[in-house]
């Protein structure tokens, strides 16, 4: 099993990516998931990423957009997608501002064209996070019983 929030949920999706045969599953919430996405934005999405992050900080950290097209296409889980073949759950915020759903949902439409439908679930009122009990209770009782279906089924 694989699994992270946020930059660790980035890290799920390239460790299924890059490293199929060493994991069983992946739970991947709040993920990181199209790196052209965050380093540019979009007029369409919110998020919290100042201009100056955009423009000074995104590009020499994460990459530039033209310069580095090669090595973020390679870095990009929604541009690998068909190399991703085991189970996996998603889970998103619908009100989060640092990764924001339009990450999850893209890889997810391409983990469904790719034919590897993930479990998806999007938690309303939640951010970057999960605050609310219920969403916590049900968040978990989601990842038990992909771990408990991965586990005893002996995928890799």
């Amino acid at each position: 099993m694989f699994g992270g929030a946020s930059y660790g949920g980035y890290s799920t999706f390239m460790g299924l990516i890059r490293n199929p045969e060493l994991f069983s599953c992946g739970i991947a919430w709040v993920a990181l998931a199209d790196l052209n996405l965050y380093i540019q934005g979009s007029n369409w999405i919110t998020d919290d990423i100042s201009e100056t992050a955009r423009n000074a900080s995104l590009p020499e950290m994460v990459g530039d957009v033209e310069k580095d097209s090669e090595m973020l296409a390679a870095n990009s889980p929604i541009l690998n997608a068909s190399k991703l073949k085991a189970p996996l759950l998603m889970a998103y915020g619908e009100a989060d501002l640092r990764i924001p759903l339009a990450h999850g949902e893209r890889m997810r439409d391409a983990l469904i064209k790719a034919g590897n439908p993930p479990e998806w679930v999007v938690y309303y009122g939640e951010g970057h996070g999960w605050a609310l009990v219920k969403t916590k209770l049900d968040f978990y009782g989601r990842m038990e019983k992909l771990l408990q279906k991965s586990l005893l089924s002996g995928y890799k």
